[in-house]
């Protein structure tokens, strides 16, 4: 037996990490009505899938898919169908396309990158650490351009969503730290969130479609048994490439999805749910050994048992009963995020409770605005007055196709002999044409009628609502890059500029605060599951030489402060070091090599290697030359090196067949050293 420490002798240790609870073999939880809970919560999206999909219809072009009853037949059909029945043609003039590039190029003409901030300033050495391995997360996931289609996403359906996880990527060939976009079809929630930062979520989850091999890889997990019960689970998926129902490079796959049946026949249906639940725990606090710990409640006969042969070995001991060391239990309810991945037959796949050190989902979820549970994007605040520019175009067109433009008047009794009204119309219109005929006295000569297109007015409509478009979006002409008008002074386009960037700040921030949740996550899964020393090296990385060696046992453990700041790499910025440098270095404040090591220029490299070649070369010359010198002085005549009749303490003069040899490579310190 083990000699058992007094109690009052042993210091109370400082709390470890939560030990993951065994979860009981066999265990399985009422999967039908988990499946109807996620279904339900899916379902309860289906008006807001539909808003988003008419949005992006309007935005990519299809504005004439609106549902409207046919007056003949009472039967529905859409706005284009229904124009086209009346032999005109639905036209439009896409402006809310236009409108959202703008944005976009906004967004991009700001780069922003993550910057970690150490919670211990006597640590900030580890943020520049933890700042250089999330520029090159960045890097490996294309985070900035997957950003500005995250961002196009969140302006046409006002949600966007993006998971964070680390594994395997086949695409890459790597073992890495990932991020992928969720798309909002395959996503479900909470239906009873109201926070604003969803910190009330209690479930959340998506759909998944996989192949039978890609499906075996993943859940097997190298049991051939397992993989011949997911074949037989999965007996209707077939491995042979059929034809699919939809085209390639179209959105009808995920407008017709359901919840339970993939509608490719050669895909398997995979529900991944996460839910907080709540299970009895006991909370343990073992004394002699110093760790704090969580234990599921059947468990607890194990602790009793240790407790009483801890009893035992002290009594034999002569220890007190108030100083024998005991594991300390607390019994409580502990919430937690619990994942398993579900067949729609209700068989679990895999189970587990979150393994993240952040102790949540790997989801990030950003709804804008979500006032009082609802959601308005920015494409469908323009739809109405989209709608009307194209309502005033077609009218427009529909006047003119029916006013007068040159229609003959020919009278019956004027029709030359031997010629028909036919002959004559082919006669009017060809060029240098020529038609005989003799008047009759008192007739009415042949007119051709043109008349303009009647003015109702449409003409300023069509301006007003091309005005008001841009006033509801907030992106005027300056934000747009349209020119200005002449005599327009450059600091009032700027402040135009600004103006119309002010009415973007809301969503853009709204935006950015998604981005940072998102990098978060993504920094504390790097800092658990990075174990290898790595050296990562940014291109325009400012940081020092120390700071580029990643060592995941230092930042393992460190607390981290994530921030989005603009970016040092745009081309203004550069500019503007770089002359700051040169400030400096004309001032005689800094050497040239401080400016080429600070600065940003393409050449810097080579000429520092040039440099310091050259300062090689010229310590080596004066080192053989310092040599050389010794050599005179040490002259055979005497051991101070000083002849007969060289006076004291004057050196010997070098010889007149060594000194062009000096001059030529003698440093010039030395040659003024030699001078003197």
């Amino acid at each position: 037996m083990k000699k058992l420490t007094p109690k009052n002798r042993i210091h109370p240790g400082r709390p470890a990490a939560d030990r993951q609870p065994d979860t009981p073999a066999g265990r399985n939880a009422d999967t039908a009505q988990l499946i109807l809970e996620a279904s339900r919560a899916w379902d309860s999206l289906a008006e807001f899938r539909r808003t988003a999909r008419r949005c992006r219809d309007y935005t990519y072009g299809k504005q004439w898919n609106d549902t409207v009853e046919d007056p003949a037949t009472g039967r529905p059909l859409t706005e284009e169908a229904y124009i086209k029945a009346q032999g005109k043609i639905p036209l439009k003039n896409n402006m809310i396309r236009q409108l959202v590039k703008s944005v976009l190029g906004q967004f991009a003409s700001n780069q922003t990158e993550p910057v970690c901030v150490a919670g211990d300033r006597n640590e900030q050495k580890l943020g520049e650490m933890m700042t250089i391995i999330m520029r090159y997360a960045y890097t490996i996931n294309k985070l900035w351009d997957l950003d500005r289609r995250t961002l196009e996403q969140y302006l046409i359906a006002a949600l966007c969503c993006h998971k964070i996880q680390y594994g395997w990527n086949a695409a890459l060939g790597k073992e890495d730290a990932f991020v992928t976009v969720v798309n909002h079809n395959r996503l479900f929630f909470d239906n009873n969130m109201s926070d604003y930062r969803y910190w009330d979520c209690n479930l959340i989850g998506e759909i998944h479609d996989l192949t039978l091999s890609d499906l075996i890889a993943t859940f097997a997990r190298g049991d051939r048994n397992k993989a011949v019960e997911l074949r037989r689970i999965y007996a209707g998926v077939t491995d042979e490439a059929l034809r699919s129902a939809y085209r390639n490079l179209t959105a009808a796959p995920l407008d017709n999805l359901t919840f339970l049946q993939s509608g490719d026949h050669t895909r398997c249906r995979v529900i991944e749910i996460w839910r907080r639940e709540s299970r009895e725990r006991i909370k343990c606090h073992d004394i002699l050994q110093g760790e704090y710990y969580k234990i599921e409640a059947d468990q607890y006969p194990h602790i009793e048992k240790i407790n009483r042969q801890r009893i035992q070995e002290g009594r034999r001991q002569g220890l007190a009963p108030d100083d024998i060391p005991l594991i300390e239990t607390q019994w409580f309810i502990d919430r937690c995020w619990h994942a398993r991945w579900l067949t729609p037959f209700g068989d679990i796949l895999h189970e587990m409770e979150t393994p993240y050190w952040h102790k949540s989902h790997p989801y990030v979820l950003s709804l804008y605005p979500f006032i009082d549970g609802e959601v308005h994007s920015f494409v469908e605040d323009i739809l109405d007055q989209q709608r009307y520019v194209n309502r005033l175009i077609t009218m427009v067109d529909f006047i003119m196709g029916a006013s007068a433009k040159g229609v003959l008047l020919f009278p019956e009794d004027q029709i030359p002999d031997g010629m028909t009204i036919e002959d004559i119309a082919d006669e009017w219109t060809r060029y240098n044409g020529v038609i005989l005929f003799r008047p009759r006295p008192g007739g009415t000569l042949p007119q051709q009628i043109s008349t303009n297109a009647t003015n109702v007015g449409a003409y300023e409509m069509l301006n007003l609502q091309m005005r008001l478009l841009e006033q509801i979006s907030g992106v005027h002409g300056a934000l747009q890059g349209k020119q200005p008008h002449s005599g327009t002074a450059a600091s009032l386009y700027a402040q135009e500029a600004q103006n119309s960037a002010t009415n973007l700040v809301d969503l853009l921030a709204a935006f950015n605060t998604f981005r940072e949740d998102r990098d978060t996550k993504l920094m504390q899964t790097i800092q658990q599951y990075y174990h290898e020393k790595r050296y990562i090296n940014i291109s325009g990385s400012d940081y020092s030489e120390e700071a580029k060696w990643f060592d995941p046992e230092r930042v393992r453990n460190v607390h981290f402060d994530l921030t989005i700041t603009e970016s040092t790499a745009t081309p203004a910025y550069r500019q503007q070091m770089n002359d700051f440098l040169m400030q400096l270095f004309q001032l005689g404040q800094i050497q040239i090599e401080d400016v080429l090591e600070n600065g940003a220029f393409p050449f810097a490299d080579r000429l520092l290697q040039a440099i310091q070649k050259r300062k090689e070369e010229m310590q080596q010359a004066a080192q053989q030359q310092a040599q050389l010198l010794a050599q005179m002085q040490t002259a055979p005549t005497g051991q101070t090196g000083q002849s007969p009749e060289q006076p004291a303490g004057q050196t010997a003069p070098i010889a007149p067949e060594l000194q062009p040899q000096i001059d030529s490579h003698t440093h010039p310190l030395m040659l003024q050293a030699l001078q003197q």
